[in-house]
């Protein structure tokens, strides 16, 4: 049964659960469905009698009540699992706050490619870089496009935008901006609240997650990421000094340079800054700042080789001498780099 287009039927309506979901969720329902009683366990053997200005409904009442509507906010399911055990007896119907309303905007780069102007494509010329022995092809006029959410979150795209790509908006104020000729196989984004994340041109991924929130999360251009990478700019939970309660991780810039190369199971964490031309070993975690052309490894990570560059042409069938003889040979344009 469509719940949201037939609450008029129900003699009252409760929100059950009252914690940091119910406040998180609170923007999607703000008008559209109106609370005559909230209720939560904790409140069972307290003086409370509203909360958010709405009366407070104890347990042994709401089980005698009928025909209402309890609305449960947590939003994992082992804790709905023990609210339903609460519950049990009621005379009322039960039902999750997502029944009613999606509380997470899923954008899918396909979606976003059906909002593309229905143009002739761009036209692609020589970049002109000398800096790069065989020069990059980029488009010379590309129809640029920005999608905003009720919420004001904003992806910025281009006509290359590959498929693959998932964002999640759970907050407000946050955006995406993405380079132009990626290449992705599974990249998901998760924004909450006053987040920015820049991918660069060119950049490649096999399989990531970035989760942004408060800070900005920079990926140059032509990186390249490996399996399983996970990046962050703040901790998902607080962290407060036990003797002055004051917090002390708040969420801070995670910025990769350039030409960077993030191996499998990576793991870079809210104040990360890699070098440009760097490469990130397989399962290295960090929070640190590292400097240019570097390979840092381990846990925490840490330098383990100085001056050096990398190519994309694999070793499992190429065996070079030189840089010179690789056929990705985007090293070049990096190595005077002074950003």
């Amino acid at each position: 049964m469509d719940i949201k287009n037939n609450l008029k039927k129900y003699h009252a309506i409760i929100g059950y659960g009252i914690g940091q979901d119910y406040n998180k969720m609170k923007r999607f329902f703000d008008g559209k469905l109106v609370f005559d009683y909230l209720a939560d366990k904790k409140w069972e053997d307290s003086n409370m009698e509203e909360y958010d200005g709405i009366p407070i409904i104890r347990l042994r009442q709401l089980k005698q009540m009928k025909g209402a509507l309890i609305v449960l906010f947590p939003r994992f399911a082992s804790v709905r699992d023990v609210i339903l055990r609460e519950l049990e007896g009621v005379k009322s119907e039960i039902c999750y706050v997502h029944d009613i309303f999606p509380t997470e905007r899923c954008i899918r780069s396909e979606e976003l490619i059906e909002l593309l102007p229905k143009t002739e494509l761009s036209r692609f010329v020589s970049s002109g870089d000398t800096s790069n022995r065989r020069s990059v092809c980029e488009p010379t006029c590309v129809n640029k496009l920005e999608f905003v959410d009720d919420f004001q979150n904003k992806v910025v795209y281009d006509e290359t935008i590959p498929a693959n790509i998932k964002i999640f908006f759970t907050g407000r104020n946050s955006m995406v901006k993405i380079g132009h000729n990626l290449a992705v196989n599974h990249l998901e984004i998760y924004c909450e609240n006053d987040g920015i994340c820049l991918i660069g041109n060119r950049t490649s991924v096999e399989e990531a997650r970035l989760y942004v929130s408060g800070a900005k999360l920079q990926l140059g251009e032509d990186c390249m990421v490996s399996r399983g990478v996970r990046i962050r700019t703040h901790d998902k939970h607080h962290i407060f000094d036990k003797s002055t309660h004051k917090r002390i991780n708040y969420p801070q810039d995670v910025v990769i340079g350039n030409k960077v190369w993030i191996g499998q199971d990576v793991v870079l964490l809210a104040g990360s800054n890699i070098g440009t031309g760097s490469i990130v070993g397989e399962r290295a975690v960090t929070s640190s700042v590292f400097g240019k052309h570097v390979i840092i490894a381990g846990c925490p990570a840490k330098v383990i080789r100085e001056d050096i560059c990398w190519s994309r042409d694999g070793t499992g069938f190429f065996n070079h001498e030189r840089l010179e003889e690789c056929y990705d040979d985007t090293a070049f344009k990096y190595m005077s780099e002074n950003d």
